[in-house]
């Protein structure tokens, strides 16, 4: 598959450069590492979520118990080489972790629940964000601030994850709520800071 967009190297370089901002005060919950693993499954198989375990030192997650961020690293510098050679770069593989991320995430009963009550709209569905992200994790913070009927701005202070990454997530929200000829665009406005502007037709 042709890639796209930045090279495996920037994206690496782009982690690594996130990692030093990790403190041990910055935590996440033990299902966003399971999502994330189960994700590394769908997009790439068994074998690579095993040596992404064995690489984080960990055998297994638990929901609501926290794990410090700096875990994420070893399981996305193992994975990403691989799933930059299966989906077209490790750019588009950020972004379709994000939007296996999304998919999970309308699974679960809240995502179903939500999906329901607003009716396919795409506003209610993206304006969840911010309280989702701070269920997940103990840092950081997020708003969607609405441009126009069809048009936002979705931004996140502290991410640890790339701009990729948010944009499959918002990409795949708009397509569970039926919009269509949508745009989604997310890059970096700080060290740690991401804005991703979004429209739909």
């Amino acid at each position: 598959m042709e890639s796209t967009g930045q090279p495996l190297e920037f994206w690496l370089q782009d982690l690594a450069r996130r990692r030093t901002f990790a403190k041990p005060e910055h935590t996440i919950r033990g299902f966003f590492f399971k999502g994330i693993l189960e994700n590394l499954r769908t997009l790439g198989d068994d074998a690579l979520v095993a040596r992404c375990l064995e690489a984080c030192g960990k055998e297994r997650f638990v929901d609501f118990f926290s794990y410090p961020t700096e875990l994420l690293f070893p399981i996305l510098f193992t994975a990403l080489p691989t799933l930059a050679e299966r989906h077209g770069g490790a750019e588009e593989a950020l972004r379709q972790i994000g939007r296996q991320a999304s998919i999970d995430f309308l699974a679960s009963v809240l995502g179903k629940v939500m999906l329901v009550a607003n009716r396919g709209q795409p506003q209610p569905l993206l304006g969840s964000m911010p309280a989702a992200f701070s269920v997940a994790m103990s840092y950081g913070s997020s708003q969607v601030q609405w441009l126009g009927p069809r048009q936002g701005r979705l931004s996140a202070q502290f991410s640890f994850m790339p701009p990729p990454f948010l944009e499959g997530i918002v990409r795949k929200l708009l397509e569970a709520a039926g919009a269509r000829g949508i745009q989604a665009t997310a890059r970096p406005v700080g060290e740690l800071d991401i804005v991703c502007e979004f429209s739909w037709e």
